[in-house]
C-alpha cells in the first residue's frame, strides 16, 4: 500500500488513523489461551452457566493476569528469514487491546446468545435479567452500567446474529483499566520489536556483526531513501550496512517506521518538511516526475513535454479504478501543496530527513523524550501506573 494514499484517506476523509491489522499469524496462539480460559465456564443452558459467563470474578477477563497473558500471546511473534529481499516492514500484524477485548466479547456473547435462544421468549428473558428487578433472573450482582452493557450486547447478538457494535462497559472488564494513549504506545513498542528482529535477520543473513556498545546512526533522505551510516571509523562496516539497508525496500520501510515512531516533541519533525515530503512522494509515485527536476511556470510545475504536472496527476488517478473514487480529494489537497511549494521554492523548504540510532541490537529513537527501543520504555510503565492500566 502506498503511504501517501493512506495519508489521503486518513488526513482528508477520516482525520484519524484507525487502521488495525489482525493477521492470521499468531491468532491460533491467542485463541488457544482463550479456549483454555473459557473451558472453566459452564456452557450448557443453565443459570449457573449464565452466572459464570456474565460475572467478572469468574470470567476470563476478570483476572487482569489472564488478559495480559492473552494479549502477550497474541503478539508473541518471532521474525524468521523468509529469503525475501525486503525484510524490514513498517507495518507488522498486531492485535491491540481493543482487538483482544472484541475477541473476548465475541467468545462470551456467542455462548450467551446460544443460551438466550433456548428460551421461549429470548428478548423477554434478556429484559428480565437486566431490567426487571423483581424477576428471579435479575442480575443484581452487576452494576447498573454492566447490566446496560450486557443488555446492549445480548440484544445485538439476538437481533443481528453477531454484534456489530459493543458496549465495552461490560462486566468482563470490571477489574481492568484501559487507556487509549497506552494502547497506542504499546503498538509502537510492538512495531519496534518486530523491526529490531527484522534488522537482525538482515545482519545475520549477510554475516555482519556490529560490536557491542557501538553507537551508530542511520540517516535516511526522503524520496530516494538513501542511507548514510555514521558512528564508527570502520568504513567497511559502514559500507556493508548501507548496502544492506538499501536493498529492496528496506530503507523506505525503515524511513516510514522512524516517521511512525516520532513523538510529539520530536526535534526531527517539521510540518513544512513533512508536507513537502508527502507532496513530492505522491507526485513521484503516481506520475514518475520528481518536483526538483521540473520547471515552475506561473506557479505551476511543468513536465518536460509542456504539460501541467497536476493535470498529469489527475489523469493518472482518474484512470486508476482503485483511486478514481477519491481522486477529487487528492487533486484538491496536492494541488494546494504544489502551489505552496512553487511559491516558497523547493529548496527553501527543508527536506524531511530522518535519523535513528542503533546500539546493542536495538534501534534507538533520537531527538525525543520517548524511546521505543529495548530497555527504553520505562516511561510507558510510568504512564500505565499514572492512568491505572493494570495488565
Amino acid at each position: 500500500m502506498r503511504l501517501n494514499r493512506q495519508y489521503i484517506r486518513t488526513q482528508l476523509m477520516a482525520q484519524n488513523i484507525t487502521k488495525k491489522v489482525s493477521a492470521d499469524k499468531g491468532r491460533s496462539t491467542s485463541a488457544e489461551v482463550l479456549e483454555k480460559a473459557y473451558s472453566r465456564l459452564e456452557t450448557r443452558p443453565s443459570e449457573k452457566g449464565i452466572d459464570q459467563l456474565n460475572y467478572s470474578k469468574t470470567s476470563v477477563a476478570g483476572n487482569n493476569g489472564t488478559f495480559s497473558k492473552v494479549f502477550q500471546s497474541a503478539n508473541d511473534r518471532t521474525v524468521t528469514d523468509t529469503g525475501e529481499e525486503t525484510v524490514i516492514r513498517s507495518n507488522n500484524p498486531y492485535e491491540s487491546e481493543s482487538d483482544i477485548r472484541i475477541k473476548i466479547l465475541d467468545e462470551k456473547y456467542s455462548r450467551m446468545n446460544a443460551i438466550n435462544k433456548t428460551k421461549s421468549d429470548p428478548l423477554g428473558y434478556i429484559k428480565d435479567k437486566y431490567q426487571n428487578s423483581k424477576s428471579p433472573y435479575f442480575r443484581s450482582d452487576l452494576s447498573a452500567a454492566e447490566r446496560q452493557a450486557a443488555y446492549d450486547n445480548e440484544t445485538e447478538w439476538l437481533f443481528k446474529g453477531k454484534a456489530q457494535n459493543y458496549n465495552l462497559q461490560d462486566a468482563a472488564f470490571r477489574n481492568l483499566t484501559f487507556n487509549g494513549e497506552a494502547e497506542s504506545e504499546n503498538a509502537k513498542v510492538f512495531q519496534r520489536s518486530q523491526v529490531n528482529q527484522q534488522l537482525q535477520v538482515l545482519l545475520n543473513r549477510n554475516h555482519i556483526q556490529i560490536p557491542a556498545g557501538t553507537e551508530l546512526t542511520f540517516t535516511i533522505t526522503p524520496i530516494d531513501y538513501k542511507v548514510k551510516v555514521s558512528g564508527t571509523d570502520d568504513k567497511e562496516l559502514i559500507g556493508q550496512i548501507e548496502r544492506l539497508l538499501q536493498s529492496g525496500d528496506n530503507s523506505k520501510e525503515l524511513f516510514v517506521h522512524i516517521m511512525k515512531s516520532q513523538a510529539r516533541d520530536s526535534s526531527q519533525y517539521s510540518e513544512a518538511a513533512y508536507q513537502k515530503y508527502q507532496a513530492v512522494r505522491e507526485m513521484y509515485e503516481v506520475t514518475g516526475y520528481h518536483l526538483k527536476d521540473l520547471e515552475v511556470v506561473d506557479g505551476r510545475y511543468i513536465t518536460p513535454d509542456g504539460r501541467d504536472l497536476l493535470e498529469v496527476y489527475k489523469e493518472k488517478l482518474e484512470n486508476d479504478p482503485m483511486q478514481k473514487q477519491t481522486a477529487s480529494y487528492a487533486i484538491s489537497h496536492y494541488g494546494s501543496q504544489l502551489s505552496n511549494i512553487a511559491e516558497i521554492g523547493y529548496d527553501a523548504i527543508p527536506d524531511f530527513i530522518l535519523s535513528i540510532g542503533y546500539r546493542n541490537g536495538s534501534l534507538r529513537d533520537l531527538g525525543q523524550s520517548k524511546g521505543y527501543g529495548t530497555g527504553d520504555t520505562e516511561w510507558l510503565e510510568t504512564l500505565k501506573r499514572q492512568t491505572g492500566v493494570n495488565y
